[in-house]
């Protein structure tokens, strides 16, 4: 099966479509499928796991704070979801599925979430034993998480935006 998008357009009388589809550079749609998203499957594959063996927090932090080994199972089976989401999402980028661009784009925005959401919760929960540096420390960190997750999702809408026409299957 051939899956090149330009196919469809073969024949068309419009040439300047068919000039401007080939113009546009596609570096970062075979980075994203070759080496970006194999790796987030597999590092969030992975990854997910310290939060199923109860590994992720300390013994000490898990009995003064029990509900913590609920939030990081919960949080494991999120991470999961995103590896299985990251292959699905390599998958349909692959095939110049419709909704291929939408997938990357809410890939990288539900990371976000998750990670935003599970950095609050453990922060929330074990506040007493936190010093006000120890907070600016970890809030550096989860909003340069942020930032960074924030410009992926911004700058794969407008990649894929002015590629639409690409993703027709």
């Amino acid at each position: 099966m051939n899956n090149n998008p330009f196919d469809n357009y073969r024949g068309t009388s419009d040439s300047a479509v068919r000039n401007n589809l080939r113009e546009l550079p596609m570096r970062w749609y075979k980075f994203l499928i070759w080496v970006a998203l194999p790796v987030s499957a597999a590092a969030n594959i992975i990854g997910a796991l310290p939060y199923f063996t109860g590994t992720s927090q300390t013994e000490e932090m898990l009995a003064q704070f029990p509900i913590l080994s609920t939030i990081d199972l919960f949080y494991g089976v999120l991470t999961l979801g995103m590896g299985a989401l990251a292959v699905y999402t390599r998958i349909a980028l692959a095939s110049y599925k419709k909704n291929a661009p939408s997938l990357v784009v809410g890939l990288y925005a539900y990371g976000l979430v998750i990670s935003l959401g599970y950095n609050l919760a453990v922060l929330t929960i074990t506040s007493n034993l936190y010093e006000p540096v120890d907070f600016i420390i970890t809030g550096m960190s989860v909003g340069t998480s942020v930032i960074i997750n924030a410009a992926l999702v911004i700058c794969n809408h407008i990649y894929f935006k002015k590629r639409k026409r690409l993703f027709n299957k």
